[in-house]
């Protein structure tokens, strides 16, 4: 028996392709990263969503069922189990609609963000000269993140030396009205 498990291949997660991994050619890599970032944020907001709808809609059912119930006889009447029912309906009407909507909403803004950084990668890209493929649009990208980034720098570099300067100023004034004796002034 030992003798035939040995000799059945047994999968190892080596000889396994990754279920996001699908290339390595270019910076695939880097957008599988970021699409994992993107789905983590998406599924946290649709958490979030689905259980604030779930709750709001829960409360809603069963007020609901509460003041039926009190004004209806045709309502008292019936069964807990279908009050429950209804209740539950709207709890999960709730929290389908809630993921459902702000996963939309999320989704539409990540498209719009997106084609506005490859519209502007696009017009200037075709300014140089160059054919907007992918790579180039890529290229172009971690060229103006770094090109922000490095503006940013400096900007802060510029404002800690005018914070420098002004507390130079202020010190400077105070050691001049310091040097100065009181009452042997003009």
């Amino acid at each position: 028996m030992s003798q035939d498990q040995d000799r059945q291949p047994t999968p190892s997660s080596s000889s396994l392709p990754s279920a996001t991994y699908s290339s390595q050619l270019g910076s695939a890599p880097k957008r599988i990263r970021h699409r994992e970032d993107q789905i983590e944020s998406a599924y946290a907001l649709q958490r979030d969503a689905a259980i604030r709808g779930a709750a709001i809609w829960t409360l809603i059912g069963a007020s609901t069922c509460f003041m039926a119930h009190h004004l209806f006889p045709g309502f008292r009447r019936q069964t807990l189990a279908l009050k429950g029912f209804l209740t539950s309906g709207a709890t999960i009407f709730g929290f389908v609609v809630g993921a459902d909507t702000v996963l939309l909403n999320y989704e539409g803004q990540q498209r719009s963000e997106e084609n506005l950084v490859r519209n502007r990668a696009r017009v200037e890209l075709g300014r140089k000269g160059i054919v907007a493929s992918e790579k180039e649009i890529e290229k172009w990208k971690e060229e103006y993140i770094r090109q922000k980034l490095e503006e940013r720098r400096k900007r802060r570099e510029e404002y800690e030396a005018s914070l420098l300067r002004q507390e130079g100023a202020a010190t400077g004034d105070a050691d001049d009205k310091s040097s100065v004796p009181p009452g042997n002034g003009n």
